[in-house]
């Protein structure tokens, strides 16, 4: 399998996180819609093989990666001011640069970053008058990011061509909530074949997952934790019920160890709906890190 770098730009405010689960469920509705059901189960089929065909990270600031969960490091009895600032200023960064473990990538790809968040005001709607119900106003959270460019990482046997069909397929309706409205409007720029530089058994996960401790080092694992209750979309959301089953996946940045040479962690997750048919992303490319992070 291939590791890729895909260079997206985001043309628009966006509502749905840019999480590597969400991506991959693009990527299935992509392919329900240009070619056929058969087309679906074929891909699911190979998803939940021992060898995946294509497995999307988060999306990420040009020139970045999710930052490695920190190491432990006992409390110290009495901080000085200095430190004291510092530690605040690293718990603020979410991003790294992507120089550090690609080899190929310069330094001066990666600029500050930040998302703003907006909240914007919606009516309810009485679907059944199709009138607006008075004194029934509520926040949507939208996020504006300061640059629009973006990486994300694609871990797949498929050749480039259908990779950038695949991606192309994923975001022509825009991506998550309020797609219908202009939101999450991305395009595909650019897809690069991409080489680790460092060799290692420590990982950091470059998207949100289900743990195989399998194949992880007793103890190793460091991460948050997130609770995700999937929406389905497409035909099926106004069909049958629109949410999955919750689940629990440890967040992109995860860091672990493995006895044995990896390109992924996790595997896709069924049985998270009443229809069988639907499935849930929990799967992560990883990259090797430096045994001192």
């Amino acid at each position: 399998m291939q590791l890729y770098k895909v260079s997206i730009k985001l043309k628009s405010a966006f509502v749905t996180p840019l999480k590597g689960d969400t991506i991959w469920g693009h990527i299935v509705w992509g392919i329900a819609n240009h070619e056929d059901e058969q087309a679906v189960e074929k891909f699911l089929a190979e998803e939940k093989s021992a060898t995946p065909s294509l497995i999307v990270s988060s999306a990420f600031p040009k020139g970045t990666i999710c930052k490695p969960f920190p190491k432990h490091e006992d409390r110290k009895p009495r901080l000085s001011t200095e430190e004291y600032s510092q530690i605040k200023k690293i718990k603020k960064e979410k991003f790294v640069s992507s120089a550090k473990y690609f080899s190929d990538f310069s330094e001066n790809e990666t600029k500050s970053f930040i998302f703003e968040r907006v909240q914007t005001m919606h009516n309810s709607i009485n679907r059944f008058s199709n009138t607006v119900e008075e004194g029934n106003l509520f926040a949507v959270e939208e996020f504006w990011a300061s640059g629009q460019d973006f990486d994300l990482y694609v871990l797949s046997s498929y050749s480039k061509e259908r990779l950038s069909q695949l991606l192309d397929w994923a975001f022509e309706n825009g991506y998550g909530a309020d797609s219908s409205t202009g939101k999450g409007e991305i395009s595909v720029e650019n897809i690069i074949p991409v080489q680790p530089k460092i060799s290692s058994n420590k990982y950091v996960a470059l998207a949100p997952f289900v743990a195989d401790f399998s194949e992880i080092k007793e103890n190793s694992l460091r991460a948050n934790t997130f609770i995700r209750t999937g929406k389905i979309g497409g035909a099926f959301a106004s069909s049958m019920c629109p949410y999955k089953k919750t689940v629990v996946l440890f967040d992109e940045g995860a860091v672990f160890e493995s006895a044995i040479p990896l390109q992924f962690i996790g595997k896709l997750i069924t049985k998270v709906h009443s229809d069988e048919r639907i499935c849930q992303s929990g799967f992560a490319p990883i990259l090797p890190i430096g045994d001192d992070e």
